[in-house]
């Protein structure tokens, strides 16, 4: 015996269910584009090099606000975690007990500093926004201090400036990409 669906979901419930359900979420999600790039990128020190890393990045060309956080944590920790590996390497290279000591603390600072991004990951895949400031001001902190141990004596045949830098700017960008999620 067929069952008649007249009298069960009428076509144009059906229907306006689905219009329902597809505006919803684009509602939620706004799409950034390149000038809200450009807003968060214009408060870091080096606005180019920050549009940069973003659109290095093809998530960026299709995220929203929260998506974008997340792509600034990834950026800042690939590059975390790949000057953490070069000051471990540079330290098992060198004998001057000099650049020893300040490629073993640069190598804890950039732990510590990995071990922040990844409480910002976790932060922000909980929803809990308003405490990522507190562990990417600690990250930063840790990226400034190995910074200030190479300006006190400018021995540094490396150059790691260029590194400790861009850390820094992926670090700011986490930060203002953070902050805009919760001026909501």
């Amino acid at each position: 015996m067929a069952r008649s669906l007249h009298g069960s979901v009428s076509p144009v419930l059906m229907f306006m269910a689905l219009i329902l359900l597809s505006v919803i979420p684009s509602s939620i999600c706004r799409i950034l584009n390149e000038n809200d790039l450009k807003h968060i990128c214009l408060k870091t020190s080096d606005p180019y090099e920050c549009l940069d890393q973003f659109k290095s990045d093809n998530r960026s060309r299709n995220t929203d606000e929260k998506g974008l956080a997340d792509i600034a944590i990834d950026l800042a920790m690939k590059n975390a975690n790949e000057t953490h590996a070069m000051y471990n390497e540079l330290y098992s290279r060198t004998s001057d007990y000099g650049l020893q000591e300040k490629y073993m603390s640069c190598s804890k600072n950039y732990n510590d500093a990995i071990r922040d991004l990844e409480e910002v990951k976790y932060e922000l895949n909980n929803n809990r926004t308003k405490l990522i400031h507190v562990e990417i001001n600690d990250a930063l902190q840790e990226v400034n201090t190995c910074i200030r141990a190479f300006e006190r004596d400018q021995i540094d045949p490396v150059k790691m400036d260029t590194a400790n830098e861009r850390s820094k700017l992926l670090c700011y960008m986490v930060k203002f990409a953070a902050e805009s999620l919760v001026q909501k």
